[in-house]
Parts: structure tokens; sequence; C-alpha cells
């Protein structure tokens, strides 16, 4: 008698649908605070998974036993329940994520957001927050009343229930700057190109990138932060800044207020086409791990998830195609355990080495645009810690 068929919902028939009802969390630092436990008895779902992306503010209820699901981004207030195995990891460039949610199907959308007449906006942070809402069945739309309004676009799908904000913890800010962060920013805008369009992750090293620019620069980034605002009182910020997060307070208002702060979802911020068609595009991203050959991995270490491909690849990607561009990963040398960030193999390649075309840290810049591997392994080791060098020397591809 031969097999059956695998069912709609089996691992086997390739549907990413979940075997029961999916709440959708929106992402981003203002995301929706109301828990899962509130939306299932609102919406009369039964033994719901949640979806979520990148969380930086504290949720109680993600310490629940109760709640399980999926993430694209682990790390910050997440690593947790990652760690414990109710929140799985899913390994997705931002990009795709508008695609997944889509066929996940979600029950219900949870997005925060702000009140525009008599609509309903997007507080701050746009991201796949649209696709969410369109892929439900049902939008609830955590309002914050206090909230002045960034100029996000509308808040599309079926808006079924309105919740005023949940009172929260307070936000953590991105990590200071410290000397070593400053070298690596000193480098990387040494390497700029005249008239550059930067892209931007949260951390030290980018703030140090943007404490050390002397020249203007245009933005378009997943992310946009009070330093990258502050640019336009420099009088070194080109135009508007293009971004489907936020992160900051009074310089995104100001910003925002003057008319030079452009808000939309990550199928324009992250799009490979749009973005590479931008000259002199330059990717400033950050990474766990260097490989001798240029792989970067964003992801885990020794087995443990510590965050996710998110635009990385993405960007990596667009800006390797910009004409005058430059695809550039800024990195310390060591972890804060002394061990060496480059490395003969990473743990997983979450950007391939063809994205890959610059490599900085605190001891210089490895330019590998038009190099074999043994030439690439060769400039990697020079910009690895001193102490490392010899080691990797012996491990080259």
């Amino acid at each position: 008698m031969p097999d059956a068929a695998p069912s709609e919902a089996s691992p086997e028939s390739g549907s990413h649908r979940p075997l029961g009802p999916v709440i959708a969390y929106a992402d981003g630092v203002d995301s929706a605070r109301v828990s899962p436990a509130t939306i299932t008895e609102l919406q009369g779902l039964e033994d719901p998974e949640v979806f979520i992306g990148w969380t930086p503010e504290a949720r109680g209820w993600l310490a629940s036993e109760a709640v399980r699901g999926r993430t694209i981004m682990a790390g910050y207030s997440l690593a947790p329940a990652v760690a414990a195995g109710r929140i799985r990891y899913l390994p997705v460039r931002l990009s795709a994520v508008p695609h997944l949610v889509t066929e996940l199907g979600p029950d219900v959308a949870v997005v925060s957001g702000i009140r525009r007449g008599a609509d309903l906006a997007f507080r701050g942070t746009v991201g796949w927050g649209p696709a969410a809402a369109q892929a439900a069945r049902s939008v609830v739309v955590e309002v914050d009343e206090d909230a002045e309004d960034l100029g996000a676009p509308l808040i599309p799908g079926q808006i079924d229930a309105v919740l005023p904000r949940a009172a929260g913890s307070p936000l953590p800010l991105p990590r200071a700057p410290d000397d070593i962060d400053h070298a690596i920013g000193t480098w990387v805008a040494s390497v700029l190109p005249d008239d550059a369009t930067i892209q931007l992750g949260p951390g030290g090293i980018a703030e140090a990138i943007v404490a050390r620019l002397d020249q203007p620069v245009g933005i378009w980034s997943g992310l946009v932060t009070d330093s990258m605002a502050q640019l336009a009182e420099r009088g070194l910020l080109r135009g508007s800044i293009t971004a489907g997060y936020v992160w900051g307070g009074q310089a995104i208002l100001d910003l925002a207020r003057a008319g030079r702060l452009t808000l939309v979802p990550i199928e324009h911020t992250h799009d490979l086409t749009v973005v590479s068609d931008i000259d002199r595009f330059v990717a400033c991203n950050t990474a766990l791990q260097v490989g001798l050959d240029g792989s970067v991995n964003v992801e885990r270490v020794g087995g443990r998830v510590v965050a996710g491909i998110g635009g990385h690849a993405d960007y990596c990607a667009a800006a390797a195609r910009s004409v005058g561009g430059m695809s550039l990963i800024a990195l310390r040398s060591t972890t804060r355990h002394g061990e060496s960030t480059i490395v003969g193999r990473v743990d997983v390649v979450s950007t391939p080495r063809c994205d890959v075309q610059v490599v900085v840290t605190e001891h210089g810049v490895a330019d590998l645009r038009g190099l074999a591997d043994a030439e690439r392994a060769k400039r990697i080791i020079g910009v690895a810690a001193p102490q490392h060098r010899e080691r990797l020397r012996r491990s080259e591809v």
C-alpha cells in the first residue's frame, strides 16, 4: 500500500502555514506591546502562535511558557525565548519577509499607530507592517495618543480593534561608541566616495561612522537613528532620509517636521533593483564573523543564535551592484572575550563573499575588489588583531 500523501499543514507539504492560528506582530522599537493573551481573548483564537521580528524593547509576555512561534530577527528581548526554543528563528532576509508573512496568512496582525484625522497611520516604524496588515484576516492597532505624526503611511487591511498603547519599560539606546569604534569609523569615513548615499544599522560602530563623517551624504537605510538625523543640523545631510524603521526621539521628529524624512515599507527600502540603481550607494554593515574568503556571519556563533540576517544580505548585494558604490563590513577585530572575529571559516554564511567588497577593523582597510581568494585572505588577515594573524595564516583558504 503506498504511503499517504502529506497533509496540507505537514512539514513535507511545503506549506509555511502553522497548524493553528497566527498572530503577526509588526516589529521595530515602537512595536505593539499588547500581549498575545489579550489578542487571543479579543479575537477568539485558540492556542495561537506568534510571528515576530526585531524587538529591542522588553516584552514581559515573552517570558511566558505559553508564548511560542517564529521570528526572523533573534536577539534583543527575543533572546531568552529563542534560546529556550519557544521562539524558532527563521533564516530569512528582510526583503523576503512580506512574501513570507503573506504565505503564513496570519489571523491577526498587530501594529502600532497614531491618529491622522479619521484615519490610522503607522506610528513611526513601517517595516513589514503593511504586508502583515494586508495579509491578515483582522488588524489590531495599538494607538499612541501622545506620539507625533512622522508621516508614515496609513495602516491598510481590515482594522477590527483599536487599543490604547500599553505602558512599557524604557527603550534601550544604541550602544555609545568607544575608542575602538571611533578608530573604525575614521577608517570607514576615509574610504567613502564623494556624494555617497550610505546605509547603516544600529550599534556603536554605526554611531562612530556617523560621528566621523566630514562630507555631505545621502542616507537610504532600513533604520534611521538620532545621530543620522542630526547630520542635517551638521550640514552633512543631502536631501531627505529614506528609511523603514526609526530609533530615536527629538532629532528624528525635527527631521520629519522639516520634511526631510520619508518612511516607507521594506518592499521599497530593501528592494534590490531600487537600491542598486542609487549611484555611489555604500552599505555599511557589521558582522559577528568574517571568513578569510570574505563570507560574513551575522546570525549565530557556536550554535547560539545571536541575531538575524535582516537587511544585511539585501544591502550588501545592492551596494555591490551600485555604480561607484561599495559593500563594506566594519567590525571590531576581537570579541569582548578576546577571540578573533576574523576566522578561517564562518559558522554560517549569512552574506556571501561575492557581495562583500571591503572589510574594515580598527587595524585598517582590506579592499577586496578585483582579488581572488588567496589575495582576499591576505588582505583580511592584515586587518585582523595582530595576536591572531599567525594562526589565521596557517588556515588560509
